[in-house]
């Protein structure tokens, strides 16, 4: 298993997995997040907005258009995006150098920095392999284009 050393904010570190070798028990509760988000109207609404802006990142996005995407999202979205964060998180820490364990509980007891700097890195790359919730161009999927008229 390769682990990689990344340095926080305030001189500590944190070993990283890489995203491909996150084992299923840790990936499961990312992927059930996922899940009631991609069901969730006020997400799916933001996400849409995005996509219709073409909105690739969020370094696309400025402060003032990521408030409002924060607003309409709603406070269960915003929620379930935290969990995703800290989850995402705690699939990629394989230990870091503060005085207690690696636990969904003790994420919450980082720094603001080190916490912030991990939920950037362990974002990158760790949904791209999560369900991909694009329409289908299979005509039997639930979610392929319609060819009815209206």
């Amino acid at each position: 298993m390769a682990i990689h050393r990344h340095q926080l904010p305030g001189g500590a570190w944190a070993d990283l997995r890489d995203a491909s070798e996150v084992s299923e028990r840790l990936r499961r509760p990312v992927r059930a997040i996922q899940m009631k988000l991609a069901q969730n109207p006020a997400f799916a609404g933001v996400v849409k907005d995005a996509q219709d802006k073409g909105v690739k990142q969020m370094d696309d996005i400025d402060e003032s258009d990521a408030l409002k995407m924060a607003q309409d999202m709603g406070d269960e979205a915003f929620a379930l995006m935290d969990d995703l964060n800290d989850r995402l998180i705690l699939s990629r820490v394989a230990g870091w150098s503060f005085d207690f364990p690696v636990t969904l509980d003790t994420l919450q007891d980082l720094p603001g920095p080190a916490y912030d700097k991990l939920k950037e890195v362990c974002a990158d790359g760790a949904l791209d392999n999560g369900p991909d919730f694009s329409p289908s161009t299979e005509a039997e999927s639930p979610t392929a284009p319609s060819t009815a008229s209206a």
